[in-house]
């Protein structure tokens, strides 16, 4: 059975979440590593968006404009977090716009800083400087699953 088909029950009938194993599921996931989930929850992934956000000084109402639009990405905060050919999107700190996103690529360490190289949906290959902006990668399903099956044991624990 594939993670979708996984999630999608999962979705439907939570109960489900108490048959399976998170540490079994970090390692069948995609073999990529998930440190940066461990024992964090949606809310918890909402939190941090919604933090990191808040410290570009953003009013209100663009603040939730910006959340929702961000919803089922995660911040990344340092540069191993960031996969390649996953989807992100990023705030630029000069113009503060979220934008439509791309591809990651590549990362390249170069003398000015850290680029992400991108490509977009018009397959246009374009460089993005990491310490300029605030990026965000779009969850995959594996990962929300993971972040749903630690929410479980989370309210397992906290109704023992």
């Amino acid at each position: 059975m594939d993670i979708d088909a996984i999630f999608e029950k999962v979705r439907q009938d939570t109960s489900l979440l108490a048959n399976i194993d998170v540490e079994e599921l970090l390692k069948n996931v995609n073999n990529e590593k998930h440190d940066y989930l461990d024992n964090k929850t949606l809310g918890d992934i909402l939190d941090e968006n919604i933090n990191a956000i808040k410290s570009m000084g953003f009013p209100k109402d663009q603040l939730k404009d910006i959340c929702n639009r961000l919803a089922g990405y995660r911040y990344v905060e340092n540069l191993y977090e960031l996969h390649k050919g996953k989807h992100i999107r990023w705030i630029r700190n000069d113009n503060k716009n979220l934008t439509n996103g791309a591809i990651v690529m590549d990362v390249k360490f170069l003398d000015n800083g850290s680029h992400i190289l991108c490509r977009n949906a018009q397959h246009r290959l374009f460089q993005v400087k990491f310490n300029e902006c605030l990026i965000f990668q779009k969850l995959s399903t594996g990962e929300q699953l993971i972040l749903m099956a630690y929410e479980h044991v989370r309210s397992i624990g906290a109704s023992e």
